[in-house]
């Protein structure tokens, strides 16, 4: 992962990136980008997502901007926000859920890191899901628990992998 230029905050929300990059403390980061496998997989988790948005009441979002603090932007793959949140051009509010699809390059401690972040501002829980081994974590505040059976969980949400794993 490589680490950008260092550039004011305003700098970097008035720019587009190809593909869009975190925003760490003044720096420009880009994301490690998954091949094949995690694109099919955060696709899957999407569709899956969206085809209960009405029934759980939230909005499904990928890969959107997520101000963690004033100086720090995250672009979680997935995140749900409920279905009454205002419309904030960059998420502000801390969504229900963030999930994250590892890449090759992805460390759990690096992850786990982002996803402090997320807890941080609010959020009360996330998924990490690995798509090369179809392992997957439920993730709270102070808990990493690896799913055994199949089912990924956050509130009234209950994916089972299956639905989505190749």
């Amino acid at each position: 992962m490589a680490v950008g230029i260092s550039i004011p905050v305003e700098e970097y929300l008035r720019t587009v990136y190809r593909p869009d990059c975190d925003y760490v403390d003044g720096e420009v980061v880009e994301r490690n980008l998954g091949e094949q496998s995690h694109g099919r997989l955060q696709g899957s988790i999407v569709r899956w997502l969206w085809d209960r948005e009405s029934k759980h009441r939230f909005r499904t979002l990928p890969e959107v901007r997520l101000q963690v603090r004033k100086d720090r932007f995250r672009i979680p793959d997935i995140m749900l926000i409920p279905l009454e949140a205002s419309r904030e051009k960059i998420i502000v509010t801390a969504p229900l859920l963030c999930i994250e699809v590892l890449s090759p390059e992805d460390t759990k401690p690096r992850i786990l890191k982002r996803i402090g972040e997320y807890f941080d501002m609010g959020v009360p829980t996330c998924w990490m899901v690995d798509p090369e081994t179809g392992e997957a974590w439920i993730v709270a505040p102070g808990e990493l628990t690896k799913v055994t059976d199949g089912i990924l969980r956050a509130g009234e949400i209950e994916l089972p992998l299956a639905d989505v794993l190749e």
